[in-house]
């Protein structure tokens, strides 16, 4: 009889990881993208937004992902929030688009709301989005889930660029 062979589990990022990149986000410098990184990622984001194959449904209520999920089970409808909506580089309702088109990345992948689950969702963007914007969601997904894990709340929104990317 075969031995059995071991599930290859994901790797997660420990404490330490997450921390760094806490502070990479809450000590970095804010970072201001070109208008061609603002134009790729807004015409990203609104191709994913049509993409999405459920109503969207905004409100102004804080909606987290468990109630987010359980929503989308009985109504079939994606439900959004745009409390505290406010974004230093997307304008108007591009914000709630990208809210939403994370929101449906974490359908898709399955993802919960841990730190794991946030760095499944920026993968899955990573994979459909240009490479000139990729920096973007890693600030906007990974980099601000980080700081908001390691600190408890969320951080004053801007956009930092790690090395390399």
């Amino acid at each position: 009889m075969a031995a059995p062979t071991a599930k290859a589990e994901p790797l997660l990022p420990s404490a330490p990881v997450v921390g760094k990149l806490a502070l990479a986000f809450i000590n970095g410098e804010a970072v201001i993208p070109t208008d061609r990184e603002l134009a790729m990622l807004n015409a990203w984001i609104e191709a994913e937004f049509r993409q999405i194959p459920v109503p969207v449904c905004f409100t102004a209520q804080d909606i987290d992902l468990p109630e987010m999920l359980t929503t989308l089970r009985s109504t079939g409808e994606l439900l959004i929030s745009i409390a505290h909506n406010d974004h230093p580089f997307l304008e108007g309702f591009g914000n709630a688009k990208f809210r939403a088109v994370h929101d449906w990345h974490h359908v898709v992948t399955g993802a919960d709301s841990t730190f794991a689950g946030e760095l499944a969702t920026f993968e899955h963007a990573a994979q459909h989005a240009p490479s000139e914007i990729r920096w973007l969601l890693f600030s906007e997904i990974v980099l601000q889930a980080a700081a908001c894990v390691a600190t408890g709340r969320f951080q004053p929104q801007k956009l930092v660029r790690m090395p390399g990317m």
